[in-house]
């Protein structure tokens, strides 16, 4: 046998060991296992590329530092979610919501043109449009005026920016700054696999816009026929520190660049309790998993799930199912196709699975729907940038907040419910073919 082949069998062994001693869900382990056995030598190098799950690397992103504080909600969910690091509930927090393009879009440009101090926006995507042109123009105005900008996109989920530095020499030249975490041109960092899908838009500190939008035109245009239906949510409180914490940290590591430690806020009389819980490789736990699964293994009248990409983990699939066999009535409102054709493809078993468990699956149809919201009865309410599937729950960074706050959830369930009434029930495919390319698609779901 030749030397190269001892060589593959090394490597493979080396990665396998890699695989078997960093915790990972099942189905994940044995995907890899099989890659890396089966495809000699691109298998490890797939895994290298896109097999991590948790930051592991001297050089890579350090783990959050949050500030820890006893919550003044004490409930099971609460304890849960301080064990695995994540700051506490603030009271106080003024909240409002939005579904619709125009507020959102409107939203934002008063809050840039209200900045006086500073500017810090981070983003999956940034996309140079008609929006994403005139955001820049604004931006660079502002920076032009004394504002301190701050732009943190994604690498790869802002490609065609992160490729076209031309885009933003009016705006560095004004003073502001733009860089893009985990860059494609310095691997040897970190891993390509695990991106940052956080949204948070913040305004002197003070002013926190979240949710599922980011910077394009489909999330943002009002006048486009076919824009998008997103939740955001527009801020002021103490939560808004732990936001900006939050993105201290990321901007320190993408650029080296400390930043001074965010602002106390006051809280107000008559605000929400709110809670930033942050997710992915630089936490040593996944809170919005756990919390998620122990909602679910909770839940006694209602979930309601709205996700644009439902490609869940079996554990999170199974406590779904297990609900709605205990009698919870389980809903699952998503739109009628998603922007990819993988998506909707590896989305149909689980949905499959749903509707015949008597759950409600019903399909959004006037455009796209991207909003991403879990009610588990009153006693969890998601709101944020993590979709429920097995990329947000496992491996992207992530930001979603816990509004504790049966009120709010009504309210939010009010608006839920209109949108409900534009839908149609999902039905699988009857033939037997759909069955089998479905199950077929289960096998690479782990690494949509």
């Amino acid at each position: 046998m030749s030397a190269a082949y001892y060589a593959y069998i090394l490597l493979a062994l080396l990665v396998a060991g890699h695989l078997l001693y960093h915790r990972r869900p099942t189905q994940s382990l044995i995907i890899w296992l099989l890659v890396v056995l089966l495809l000699p030598w691109a298998g490890a190098l797939l895994y290298l590329l896109f097999g991590s799950r948790k930051v592991f690397a001297r050089q890579a992103k350090a783990p959050l530092r949050l500030k820890a504080a006893p919550s003044p909600i004490d409930t099971p969910l609460t304890r849960l979610l301080a064990a695995d690091g994540v700051p506490p509930a603030r009271p106080g927090n003024r909240l409002e919501m939005t579904f619709s393009p125009r507020t959102a879009h409107d939203w934002l440009f008063d809050a840039i043109e209200g900045a006086r101090e500073s500017i810090w926006l981070e983003s999956y995507i940034f996309t140079a449009d008609t929006t994403g042109h005139r955001l820049l123009e604004t931006l660079t105005e502002k920076a032009r005026a004394g504002v301190q900008v701050r732009l943190l996109f994604d690498a790869f989920g802002s490609w065609q920016a992160y490729r076209r530095p031309e885009l933003f020499r009016n705006l560095r030249a004004a003073g502001g700054q733009v860089a893009f975490f985990q860059p494609l041109s310095s691997l040897w960092r970190q891993r390509i696999n695990l991106r940052n899908h956080r949204k948070l838009y913040l305004f002197d500190q003070r002013l926190l816009l979240t949710g599922g939008i980011n910077l394009a035109s489909e999330y943002l245009d009002p006048d486009r026929p076919d824009s998008w239906v997103d939740l955001t949510c527009r801020i002021t409180g103490p939560v808004v520190a732990d936001h900006a914490e939050v993105f201290r940290q990321d901007w320190g590591w993408t650029t080296d660049e400390p930043l001074p430690a965010p602002p106390t806020l006051i809280a107000c009389a008559d605000g929400h309790p709110v809670q930033a819980v942050p997710s992915g490789p630089d936490m040593p736990a996944d809170p919005i998993r756990e919390a998620l699964l122990h909602a679910l293994a909770n839940a006694r009248h209602e979930v309601f799930i709205v996700t644009p990409y439902f490609i869940p983990d079996e554990p999170v699939l199974e406590a779904v199912l297990l609900a709605r066999k205990a009698g919870v009535r389980v809903r699952l409102l998503t739109p009628l196709k998603t922007d990819h054709l993988i998506f909707d493809l590896g989305r149909a078993p689980y949905m499959r699975e749903l509707v015949e468990a008597s759950a409600e699956v019903r399909c959004y149809t006037p455009t796209m729907l991207h909003a991403k919201v879990v009610l588990v009865d009153e006693a969890l309410v998601q709101i944020g940038s993590a979709n429920l599937d097995y990329r947000s729950l496992l491996i992207n960074y992530e930001l979603v907040d816990f509004v504790h706050d049966p009120a709010f959830a009504r309210r939010l369930r009010a608006e839920l419910e209109q949108l409900w009434t534009k839908t149609v029930p999902y039905v699988p495919p009857p033939d037997k073919l759909s069955r089998l390319r479905e199950n077929l698609s289960r096998i690479i779901t782990p690494a949509l």
